[in-house]
């Protein structure tokens, strides 16, 4: 008669009967699972590679997360979403002129996406496996550029309204106010060790190409020419 080997119970159920995750373990396996994510890419990461990263047991990543796409889905939100979860709120209730509040979005922009080296890895992950794995691709879509084309063209809206800004196509496609952000952030990817970016005056750039594309052009012609389209020839 064989001897009966005790069934293995599954995380979730120990969970369930009452023994509480540890406190601050889910961070400790983002960063874990990042630094996989970041070191190895989407599909040659294992959870069991992640595990030992975090110094835990595998079965210990269940008990917070489902796979390894819901792992890289909190790792997209956990990097950068908590940004563009108060977007739309804080572009709603700003009381300031639309210009204003482009220039506050595009400061943000930098700070938290251009000039963070987390939220870099992550994108040449997706530029690297986005075509191997589309739902990661839909992850990052859903989280992050969904809401940031929403609030811009909320920006574009008000400006608009304001008669800040002038009717433009770019509402229909806002992501163009962002456009150079991105185009400096696949610089430092692919250029930036030997030759970077003066980031400060390369932002000051964007806000001045962006801010004169949208705004109402007064008196743009030069004082002489005026006099001439006028017919002053005195």
């Amino acid at each position: 008669m064989s001897a009966k080997h005790p069934t293995r119970r599954s995380p979730k159920k120990t969970l369930r009967r009452g023994r509480k995750p540890k406190e601050g373990r889910p961070q400790e396996i983002l960063a874990a699972a990042f630094e996989e994510f970041a070191a190895h890419g989407y599909a040659a990461s294992r959870l069991e590679d992640v595990a030992q990263r975090g110094g835990i047991a595998k079965g210990t990543i269940y008990l917070y997360f489902k796979d390894k796409e819901g792992l890289f889905r909190a790792v997209v939100r956990s990097m950068i979403r908590p940004v563009f979860d108060q977007l739309i709120p804080f572009v709603e209730n700003f009381s300031g002129s639309a210009e204003a509040l482009l220039c506050e979005l595009q400061a943000r922009h930098y700070a938290h996406v251009v000039r963070n080296a987390k939220a870099r890895a992550i994108l040449r992950l997706l530029i690297a496996e986005g075509g191997k794995f589309p739902q990661l691709s839909d992850i990052f879509y859903r989280e992050i550029i969904e809401p940031g084309v929403t609030a811009l063209r909320q920006v574009l809206e008000k400006g608009e309204a304001s008669g800040e800004f002038r009717k433009t196509k770019v509402k229909d496609f806002p992501q163009i106010l962002v456009a150079p952000g991105v185009l400096a952030v696949m610089w430092n990817l692919i250029l930036g060790a030997r030759y970077r970016l003066d980031l400060d005056s390369y932002m000051s750039a964007h806000r001045e190409f962006v801010l004169h594309s949208l705004k109402k052009q007064v008196n743009s012609l030069p004082s002489s020419d005026r006099r001439t389209k006028g017919g002053n020839h005195s």
